[in-house]
């Protein structure tokens, strides 16, 4: 029993690292963070609790709370992902395992000594055998569990189905997406019946361990493209390498490149699209498309590239760095000092010492 308390501690270690990896590099969207925040918290809580003495009663109450709030996370997270639509109605379940769980805590609050205390961690960890309901609340909690079932395959359905699609997005998360699907439907159909029915205490604690380490791996080890671009995945058929653009990858080369409409102080996406004779929706999915970036960056990204070409040009031999940056596009020289660093590295004065020396 010692060791199995030391890996469900390492557990949630390993949950804290992962919560601070999420907290530091996500950016956006904040309600994928959220739930993917919540997924990893509330594994890493459900590991701790099994290195506690807790009462019998309170430790059923945690152990069920956290399963069906990580179940609701993920489901959310596919939500957010691929139908944002649908998410109303995963709230929807939500709220009901709420209620459900409002009324599981009064129950068991209510009858403190529900079974032997030297049992309940290896029973309550996949199931709630040993134990008399009332009608209820088992009936209530078939329904939930029926409910989030149905839940997963609708929005396992959608996923199969949108990555069909073509899509810039799709094709850096579909593998990552896949894996989760499957370990998280084996989860649910496992789950579902043996809620029901009593496992040997080993399988138990095995099982469990699987599922938490499983879960923080794939939040670990999410595609870098989530921390900053995710909710373009939900665009669909939007981003289909299929879709005409009313505007040809030689027109805006000329107007973008060849021009060089990127150092221009006034350049913004709306701007640009009226010189295309084209909406700026359509202009900033042939961007995203050609370019896997926003627009802001696709202007960042050549004006630091075209400030290091100015700085090896002797016309510019005399130029401050405050001068250089304005000619390269930037307001002044704070502007380009975030840029630099993103897309080339270091600080802008380290390269013109070295030109310099």
């Amino acid at each position: 029993m010692e060791i199995i308390n030391k890996i469900y501690f390492a557990i949630f270690v390993f949950s804290l690292i992962v919560l601070a990896d999420l907290m530091v590099k996500f950016k956006r969207p904040i309600i994928l963070k959220f739930y993917l925040c919540l997924m990893t918290l509330f594994s890493g809580l459900k590991a701790l609790i099994f290195t506690i003495d807790l009462p019998s009663n309170y430790f059923l109450f945690a152990t069920s709370l956290f399963k069906g709030l990580i179940s609701f996370s993920i489901i959310n997270v596919f939500t957010i992902l691929y139908i944002p639509k649908f998410q109303k109605w995963v709230n929807v379940i939500g709220v009901f395992y709420v209620l459900y769980e409002v009324l599981l805590f009064n129950y068991i609050v209510s009858n403190p000594v529900l079974f032997d205390k030297q049992e309940h961690r290896a029973l309550m960890m996949l199931m709630m055998t040993k134990i008399t309901f009332p009608l209820y609340l088992n009936i209530y909690r078939i329904l939930i569990t029926f409910a989030f079932l149905a839940a997963m395959v609708y929005t396992t359905t959608w996923v199969i189905f949108k990555q069909q699609y073509q899509n810039i997005y799709f094709d850096k998360i579909k593998i990552w997406s896949k894996l989760l699907i499957f370990f998280t439907l084996i989860t649910t159909i496992v789950f579902a019946p043996l809620s029901f029915f009593k496992l040997p205490e080993l399988f138990s604690y095995l099982f469990s361990i699987s599922a938490f380490l499983i879960i923080l791996f794939f939040v670990f080890y999410r595609p870098a493209f989530l921390n900053r671009s995710a909710l373009k995945i939900s665009f669909g058929a939007s981003f289909n390498r299929d879709t005409e653009y009313a505007i040809s990858e030689l027109e805006f080369i000329n107007e973008f490149y060849t021009k060089l409409y990127f150092v221009q102080n006034d350049a913004s996406l709306e701007n640009l699209a009226k010189l295309l004779n084209i909406s700026s929706n359509d202009l900033y999915k042939f961007i995203y498309y050609k370019y896997s970036m926003t627009f802001n960056d696709l202007v960042n990204k050549n004006r630091v590239d075209y400030f290091i070409d100015i700085i090896h040009n002797p016309k510019y031999l005399n130029f401050t760095i405050d001068a250089l940056a304005k000619e390269a596009g930037f307001s002044s020289r704070q502007h380009l000092y975030k840029p630099f660093k993103k897309f080339h590295g270091g600080n802008p004065s380290d390269i013109m010492d070295a030109i310099a020396v």
